[in-house]
């Protein structure tokens, strides 16, 4: 689905492990019900957590229970590889209700200006939450060369201001 045509518009999502997909999944319907499009989906890692495993005292809270152990870097990359097989999997479920075909890649904060290259024409839109102005990865967003589209979401309250 990344092919280098330029006659379909694409409709690309930009996911990290807090976004609402559900929010963000009803907006790309909207661009995609009335004409054919691609739809991109780009899983974007936080590297600032990883770096943070990397400190020999960071220590990781369980929710339940309340008990603590080392977070390490092997931690932070099983946490990862679970948040992400979570989001595909919830995606191909919503993909295949509304019988759309997608593709799903992941990319590292720091791999950014790789989203760039998902980008076919100026008719191509780009939706993530509104909480990425926060998010290091924006302003590398913001000169992209589509029409981008933020979307309020519970995680825009819920996450801490990165700025």
């Amino acid at each position: 689905m990344t092919s280098d045509r330029t006659d379909v518009r694409r409709v690309m999502l930009a996911l990290w492990e807090t976004s609402s997909l559900q929010d963000l999944w009803h907006a790309a319907l909207q661009h995609i019900a009335d004409s054919p499009v691609e739809l991109v989906t780009v899983y974007v890692t936080d590297d600032r957590w990883r770096r943070a495993a990397s400190l020999p005292f960071t220590r990781e809270v369980s929710r339940f229970g309340g008990g603590t152990r080392d977070f390490t870097q092997v931690r932070a990359e099983q946490i990862d590889k679970e948040a992400v097989a979570e989001a595909e999997h919830r995606l191909k479920e919503l993909a295949t209700e509304a019988s759309i075909e997608f593709s799903f890649t992941v990319l590292g904060e720091h791999e950014a200006p790789k989203i760039g290259e998902f980008v076919t024409s100026e008719s191509d839109v780009l939706i993530a939450s509104a909480v990425l102005k926060r998010r290091p990865i924006y302003a590398e967003i913001a000169r992209l060369k589509c029409r981008i589209l933020l979307v309020d979401t519970p995680d825009d309250a819920a996450s801490p201001d990165d700025s």
